[in-house]
C-alpha cells in the first residue's frame, strides 16, 4: 500500500501575501479577501450520488460546494442566498443520514464585540436530489456551530458552539433543544459509541472527558482526559481541547487523533484511555476512518508535514503510505483539516495556509 499520485484542485485562489488580523477579523475584510480567500474545512462523500460535498471557509458566505470526482469540477450550492453575514464557514459539520439527507451547520469567525449582533449558527439540510440547502433551526442564540454529530437512529443532532463552548442536543422530530450551556472545552469532531452515547471534553483547564446518555438525558462527567491533554490544548484555537478527531471503530472502541499528532483509544464501558502511538513526527491528526478490515486510514500533518498512514489494529503497527506533496509541482499541503475516501483516492481538506487559499487535495492509493 502506498500513495501513488498526489494532486491539488483549486476552487478559488488567493496568494502572494500574508494577511493581518484586521483583514480576517469581524466583517471589515477587503474585497480581495471576500472574493478569493477560501479554505477547505469539512468533507463528506455521498455514495448514492457519487459526489463529494465540501464545507469551506469563504467570507462572501458561499460556503458549500459539491465536487465531482469524475470530472474534477466544483459546483456552488449557493449557501450565500440564505446566509446571514456571519456564516462564513462549515467547520466540521457535514453528516449523511441513511435516507440520503445531508445535515450541516454554519460557523463564524467574528470578533467578540460583534457577538450580540449575530443571530447564531444554523442547522441546515440538503434533501435527497435537492440542489439547495434549507435552514431549519438556530439552536444557540449568538454563537455559531463548530461541529455536529448525527444519531440517525434516535433522530438527534449533537452540536458544540463557538466562541462560547456550549453543548446542545437537537431533536429532529420535535425541534426540541437541550442546551447544557458552557462546558469549557470543545472537540474538533466527536463520536457516538455503540450504546448511543455522545463523547466530548469539558473543563477549560484539564479538558476531561464526558459522555451524554440520550436515554437518561444525563451527562456523565469523568475526572480524567487524554494523555498530555493540557499541553495539547489551545493548538487548534484558544480554549480548544486536544481531540482533533474521534471515530467509532466498529470494534467496541472509540479512536482519537490528538492535536499533538498521537492516536489513542477510549473504552466506552469504563472510559479508560490507552495511548497507541504516533504515526509521524508532526502535530495534528484530524482525519481518521475505518478501512479494509482491521485497518484505520488516517491523515496527519501541519506546517507542510502532511502524510497518509494506516494503522493495523491487530498488529498495532503504523504504516506510512506517503507524503502529501503534489506529484507534478512539488507543492506541499500546509495543514490537514478533514478527509474523505472515494474509491482508491483520499481527498483531503487544507486550511489556514498563511499566504494562499487552501485547496482540495487528492491522494491516489495503490492497494
Amino acid at each position: 500500500m502506498k500513495v501513488s499520485r498526489v494532486r491539488h484542485h483549486i476552487l478559488r485562489d488567493f496568494r502572494g501575501r500574508k494577511l493581518n488580523v484586521d483583514e480576517l477579523g469581524g466583517l471589515s475584510r477587503s474585497q480581495e479577501v471576500r472574493d478569493h480567500l477560501v479554505a477547505f474545512t469539512s468533507l463528506l462523500y455521498h455514495p448514492g450520488e457519487g459526489q463529494l460535498y465540501c464545507g469551506i471557509t469563504a467570507f462572501n458566505n458561499d460556503i458549500l460546494h459539491r465536487f465531482d470526482p469524475r470530472t474534477k469540477q466544483f459546483e456552488s450550492l449557493r449557501y450565500e442566498e440564505i446566509a446571514d453575514p456571519y456564516e462564513v464557514k462549515i467547520h466540521r459539520s457535514l453528516e449523511l443520514a441513511p435516507d440520503g439527507t445531508i445535515y450541516g451547520a454554519s460557523a463564524c469567525l467574528y470578533s467578540v464585540n460583534e457577538r450580540l449582533r449575530a443571530p447564531g449558527g444554523a442547522l441546515f439540510r440538503l434533501r435527497p436530489g435537492g440542489g439547495r440547502p434549507e435552514k431549519f433551526a438556530v439552536p444557540v442564540e449568538h454563537d455559531y456551530i463548530q461541529t455536529i454529530s448525527l444519531d440517525s437512529e434516535r433522530g438527534l443532532i449533537y452540536g458544540q458552539s463557538y466562541p462560547v463552548f456550549q453543548f446542545f442536543v437537537y431533536h429532529l422530530q420535535t425541534s426540541e433543544v437541550e442546551n447544557y450551556g458552557f462546558i469549557g472545552s470543545i472537540t474538533h469532531i466527536s463520536a457516538i459509541d455503540d450504546a448511543g452515547c455522545f463523547w466530548g471534553t469539558w473543563d477549560q483547564n484539564a479538558h476531561r472527558l464526558f459522555k451524554y446518555d440520550p436515554d437518561a438525558r444525563r451527562i456523565h462527567w469523568f475526572s480524567h482526559g487524554l494523555p498530555n491533554a493540557r499541553a495539547e490544548s489551545n493548538m487548534m484555537y484558544a480554549g480548544a481541547g486536544p481531540v482533533d478527531v474521534m471515530l467509532n471503530g466498529g470494534d467496541g472502541f472509540l479512536y482519537v487523533g490528538t492535536t499533538g499528532g498521537s492516536l489513542c483509544r477510549i473504552n466506552p464501558s469504563n472510559a479508560e484511555v490507552e495511548y497507541l502511538g504516533r504515526p509521524a513526527p508532526t502535530t495534528r491528526l484530524p482525519a481518521l476512518s475505518v478501512w479494509k478490515g482491521s485497518l484505520l486510514l488516517g491523515v496527519v500533518g501541519d506546517d507542510e508535514g502532511g502524510m497518509v498512514f494506516a494503522y493495523d489494529r491487530e498488529t498495532r503497527g503504523f504504516h506510512p503510505l506517503g507524503r502529501i506533496v503534489d506529484s507534478e509541482t512539488g507543492l506541499k499541503l500546509y495543514r490537514v483539516h478533514d478527509m474523505a475516501i472515494v474509491g482508491n483516492s483520499v481527498y483531503i481538506a487544507e486550511t489556514d495556509v498563511p499566504d494562499r487559499s487552501g485547496y482540495l487535495w487528492e491522494c491516489e492509493l495503490e492497494v
